[in-house]
């Protein structure tokens, strides 16, 4: 049964401010609460804390808890603690046990799995729940494991489940700060020495704060003052970095495509998202997305409007780079899903499109911060900045890269099937076009192509038969057919298609011949996945993936892997 004798044995009172050991009734049928401390003690660990019986069952995570089901997390079993511990925050002082800063990581309710009550998973050693926290959600298992002979404690793993919360690679170290002050561990204030005497007090104060339907009290004061950063740690003192104003316009930084990943010190990889590239503003306070193409986007994605809060007040105005996307139950990011997304304007279907298909923000570069423009700084100092600086949350994610091995990278990318990766040089300042210092490898064929035709419908086909497509080139200024598309398409998207492509007007000049079809201007871009382009330079086995309504048609030129 839960018992609070070892924590309360462990602990001095009069010289800490943890809460007393004090057990706790919890209504029957309200909410089962759990947190994640992050705690730099000897070392730095997590502590995961699920409510049980009136206390909070307790697990030491060395290296985090994981949102990716790839990753089995060692847990190590500690002393229950109270309920009080929720919402602990401060910095226990040296000579008392487990010395060192604690911040809330985590914290949100949890539903257990099965018809067994949890204290009775517990005791079977395999335990199945569901968290809903700001960092963590989803389904999660922990399994309980014989110890070695050696080994002194009692083992768990965390294991984390494949379902649309699942996130490929993600790592505790990329969601930084705590959930209720926004204070990271490292930059904790030094604790009031006179504060140490009146611990007991402060905790038997929090208890009585602490509301029905929350078993959580308010943070303790002996919690670190909010984060004052050092002016070095500021955006102004990277190197290359230039004051000025934020800008009213801006182009993205593309790679290049490239034919064979490599491994290189020089350069970092990332995961090529399949979504839509958005650079977040937030000026004067106020949040604005805006896509490669220039269009204004906030409308589209309101849950993306805690983009404002993407970094601390103090960094004042920013430009910020990354992806908007959905994500497959298995966490990997999906054009086509995103595809139901992007198109919306009525704000009825928006709200309820919003809940069957949420969407997130991965944010990559930081553009302008802190008055500054990041345009000339290197893109180590850029990452190393944002990863310390960005608040992530469910919406808002550090889109984490690996250094050195591309081919480790590309070949677990094809594993799961993602897009591809994208390959950055460290010392590559941000340039306003295309650069080969950043060079993308796909997994599969992709192309955006425009649509200049369709061909009427055969069979049990309706609306239309198939897709004409032709890209740009820009030598002879004209567009050249590379085929078309039929398969890919559900009945939506083909009346929806036919109902734009019939909406067009203007001229077809320079449009390729269009047989046994009606031409349209050349206006909509289809984004298409096919096998191989064919000797003739048509696509072979193309399947439609979703409109591009970031591209412009004289964008769409056949991308041919960069020599070398």
């Amino acid at each position: 049964m839960p018992s609070l004798k070892e924590y309360e044995r462990k602990r001095r009172f009069a010289t800490t401010p943890e809460p007393a050991a004090r057990p706790r009734a919890v209504p029957q049928g309200g909410p089962r609460w759990f947190c994640v401390q992050q705690h730099r003690a000897s070392r730095m660990h997590f502590d995961l804390r699920l409510e049980m019986g009136g206390v909070l069952k307790s697990w030491a995570v060395p290296k985090g808890p994981t949102l990716d089901p790839e990753v089995r997390r060692l847990a190590m079993e500690t002393e229950d603690h109270p309920l009080d511990y929720l919402r602990f925050e401060g910095v226990i002082p040296e000579g008392n046990y487990g010395a060192g800063e604690v911040i809330v990581w985590d914290l949100g309710t949890y539903e257990i799995v099965g018809d067994e009550p949890p204290l009775k998973q517990y005791e079977r050693g395999q335990i199945k729940f569901i968290l809903r926290g700001k960092k963590l959600r989803g389904t999660f298992a922990l399994a309980r494991m014989h110890p070695r002979e050696e080994e002194k404690g009692r083992p768990w793993l965390l294991i984390k489940k494949h379902d649309d919360a699942a996130r490929f690679g993600d790592l505790a170290t990329q969601h930084p700060g705590s959930v209720i002050s926004g204070l990271r561990v490292e930059s904790s204030a030094a604790p009031d020495p006179a504060a140490a005497g009146k611990a007991r007090a402060r905790g038997s104060a929090r208890g009585k704060a602490a509301s029905k339907a929350a078993p959580a009290p308010a943070r303790p004061r002996a919690a670190p003052s909010p984060r004052q950063r050092p002016a070095s740690d500021s955006a102004a003192a990277l190197p290359g970095a230039a004051r000025a104003p934020l800008p009213r316009s801006f182009h993205p930084m593309l790679a290049t495509l490239s034919a064979r990943p490599f491994r290189s010190p020089d350069w970092i990889f990332e995961v090529k998202w399949d979504g839509v590239r958005a650079l977040a503003f937030r000026r004067d306070g106020k949040p604005r997305l805006v896509s490669r193409s220039g269009r204004d986007i906030t409308r589209v994605y309101p849950e993306l409007a805690v983009v404002r809060d993407a970094l601390p007040a103090s960094d004042g105005d920013f430009l910020l780079d990354g992806e908007i996307v959905a994500l497959d139950a298995e966490g990997r990011s999906r054009f086509e899903l995103l595809q139901r997304r992007m198109n919306l304007a009525d704000t009825a279907a928006i709200a309820r499109l919003r809940a069957e298909i949420p969407v997130a923000y991965y944010c990559f570069d930081v553009v302008h911060a802190g008055g500054a423009s990041l345009l000339r700084t290197p893109l180590r100092e850029r990452k190393a900045w944002l990863q310390r600086h960005l608040i992530t949350s469910r919406e808002i994610r550090y889109s984490d890269h690996i250094e050195e091995d591309g081919i480790g990278l590309f070949e677990r990318a094809r594993a799961k099937r993602l897009e591809g990766i994208v390959g950055k040089r460290l010392d590559s300042l941000y340039e306003q076009r295309r650069s080969s210092a950043w060079l993308k490898f796909k997994v599969q064929c992709r192309q955006e192509a425009v649509i200049v035709g369709y061909t009427d419908p055969q069979g049990s086909r309706d609306y239309f038969g198939a897709l004409l497509l032709a890209l740009w080139d820009p030598q002879k200024r004209r567009f050249y057919s590379v085929g078309r598309v039929g398969t890919g398409f559900d009945r939506d998207t083909r009346r929806m298609l036919l109902a734009k492509m019939r909406a067009l007007s203007g001229p077809s000049a320079g449009l390729p011949p269009v047989a046994g079809g009606h031409a349209v201007p050349p206006a909509l871009v289809a984004e298409v996945r096919f096998a191989e382009w064919t000797q003739d330079g048509k696509m072979r086995a193309p399947a439609f993936l979703g409109l591009r309504e970031d591209k412009d048609p004289r964008e769409c030129v056949r991308e041919a892997p960069a020599a070398g």
